[in-house]
């Protein structure tokens, strides 16, 4: 189910109007499987920290991620992990065919 989401690729970033970043960060929560911290989800693009906390916004905006914070116990801020939505491939498949769904309406009154 994972590479079939990979191959739609381009319709995900057009549909939810992100960025490559943004898709990979997505692909890469679907891999890991469980909820990661950004520090970790950084580590493994190869990008700073900056960018993916950028990127997790966006994904949380458009209601594909989700953040909770975590149970540890120490002092100063609070570390938050993240997570895909429940469901994520339904979500996915509906969100792309409302999207056509309206490009298809705007092209029809062309």
């Amino acid at each position: 189910m994972a590479e079939k989401l990979k191959e739609s690729k381009d319709s995900i970033r057009c549909c939810y109007k992100i960025t490559d970043t943004d898709v990979e960060c997505l692909f890469k929560l679907l891999e890991v499987g469980k909820p990661v911290t950004s520090e970790d989800l950084a580590e493994m693009l190869n990008v700073s920290k900056t960018t993916v906390e950028n990127s997790l916004k966006k994904l949380i905006d458009v209601g594909l991620v989700e953040r909770s914070k975590g149970d540890e116990k120490k002092i100063g801020r609070p570390r938050y992990y993240y997570v895909l939505v429940g469901n994520i491939y339904e979500k996915i498949r509906k969100d792309l065919s409302e999207c056509a769904k309206r490009i298809q309406a705007s092209s029809a009154s062309l």
